[in-house]
């Protein structure tokens, strides 16, 4: 029981003793006055009507002759801290429960343990649980001590950080699979202005349909020192790795199934979803372009020039704009292409072909064995290239079907003279079979002539 609850009860029992507290009663007199109060009706603090007991009223009277006040409140239980209701053997695997998983609730406990045939239904509650949980300090503040910290920041300037993420949109049809595929929106965001660098929707998650984002973004806002994402594998590709390096971005990635660290983001695909995506009228949009159309002009029209609650009521472009001294923009496009370009080292197979990502391609036959390097452009990983001279070669997949009936070229002219050495082991070896006395006869000449060295 709590402190206020317990001097309220105590001032309950002061108020019941009355007049008794101060009178000097003989022994018979005291059990009158006792048995009259008794057959009293008594307003309880809980708002309950009650009468009380001529034995409880005399305890009340010589606890409070002993300790005055502080001897009307309530006492604390013996077993205080103790479950009784939860069987001993229970009770320490419901607290190794909650340590191993602190999201755990008294309910999903109790179904947790129903399932593992543990306990029955009835056989106690979901507050004796969370009374066991409390009695060891594994609810409220001091549970959340074992949870990482979390604190509010901001980046110092335009540009120093942006957040990347993705999010999925409405259902649209993809031509190349020939089915409804629900499509994915990748966006990056500005951490100080919140102001949204660039959006884009596909049909697919990977790294080249970040990259595409990522690029635009670059082109029109300039270049971030670092970005905060996450862990899927569109963003920590070694493509996004490659690409990010080259131009000077870090890398920053939030800890696993922590989407709270990106905050910012996480706010923004709540806005978007309520004011763009679910008010959306599908029947007027039918290609991926007809969707990415509305995403920008929304952004531009709408979310970038709309007063914001975390700027103090500016606008994310107003915010933005007066940094825009500390954003790097680009000044020679040619540095972008370079960096979205890659390479991979490969050897080039006897049967003049290399695989790459999963896919084989046939190589020029005068590289067979040999070590090649292969380049393609990040935003298209399917387009694969080797230099060869300075010129460019295009590689294609092997197509073993069409090379079953293809013309084979030999790299070696049929016209060209061969030299004869007359040895045939076969032919030497039929002869010495048939004539073995010539074979003997040699055999003697050719000691004979080691003897004589």
């Amino acid at each position: 029981m709590e402190d206020t609850n317990k001097k309220e009860v105590a001032l309950f029992r002061f108020a019941v003793l009355g007049d008794l507290v101060h009178a000097r009663l003989h022994r018979g007199e005291l059990r009158c006055a006792l048995a009259k109060k008794s057959g009293e009706l008594w307003l309880h603090p809980d708002g309950t009507t009650r009468t009380i007991a001529a034995k409880t009223i005399q305890g009340w009277l010589y606890a409070y002759r002993r300790h005055g006040l502080d001897g009307l409140k309530p006492k604390d239980r013996r077993d205080k801290g103790a479950c009784r209701a939860i069987p001993d053997e229970l009770q320490p695997l419901i607290l190794d429960m909650k340590r191993e998983d602190p999201g755990r609730s008294a309910a999903g406990i109790v179904r947790e343990l129903r399932g593992a045939g543990l306990m029955r239904k009835g056989d106690f509650s979901t507050s004796a649980i969370t009374r066991l949980l409390k009695s060891h300090g594994l609810t409220g503040p001091r549970i959340e001590l074992e949870v990482k910290a979390r604190h509010r920041f901001v980046a110092a300037t335009c540009g120093d950080l942006w957040q990347g993420d993705a999010c999925h949109g409405p259902k649209l049809f993809d031509p190349a699979s020939g089915r409804e595929v629900r499509v994915k929106i990748f966006g990056l965001l500005d951490d100080k202005s919140r102001l949204v660098t660039y959006l884009r929707a596909g049909f697919h998650e990977r790294q080249e349909d970040f990259l595409r984002v990522l690029l635009e973004a670059v082109l029109r806002r300039g270049l971030p020192r670092a970005i905060l994402l996450d862990n899927h594998g569109s963003f920590t590709g070694v493509d996004v790795r490659h690409a990010c390096a080259e131009l000077g971005i870090r890398l920053k990635y939030a800890r696993p199934r922590d989407g709270a660290s990106k905050g910012k983001i996480e706010r923004f695909w709540r806005t978007l979803r309520s004011q763009l995506l679910d008010r959306l009228d599908m029947s007027k949009i039918a290609t991926l372009d007809d969707l990415n159309v509305r995403l920008m002009t929304w952004v531009h029209g709408e979310y970038n020039v709309a007063p914001h609650s975390g700027l103090s009521s500016r606008t994310p472009l107003s915010v933005f704009e007066d940094d825009l001294g500390e954003v790097r923009f680009i000044d020679d496009v040619q540095v972008i292409g370079e960096s979205f370009l890659g390479t991979a080292d490969r050897v080039a197979r006897n049967d003049s072909t290399c695989t790459f990502r999963g896919k084989t391609y046939e190589v020029p036959p005068a590289l067979r064995g040999s070590k090649i390097v292969l380049h393609y452009r990040l935003l298209r990983p399917d387009v694969v290239w080797i230099e060869d001279g300075g010129d460019r070669v295009v590689l294609r997949e092997v197509d073993a079907v069409a090379n079953a009936t293809r013309a084979r070229k030999h790299t070696i002219s049929d016209t060209e003279p061969k030299p004869y050495t007359g040895l045939n082991p076969i032919e030497d070896l039929l002869g010495r079979k048939l004539h073995p006395g010539d074979n003997k006869r040699d055999d003697e000449h050719e000691e004979g002539a080691c003897a004589a060295s």
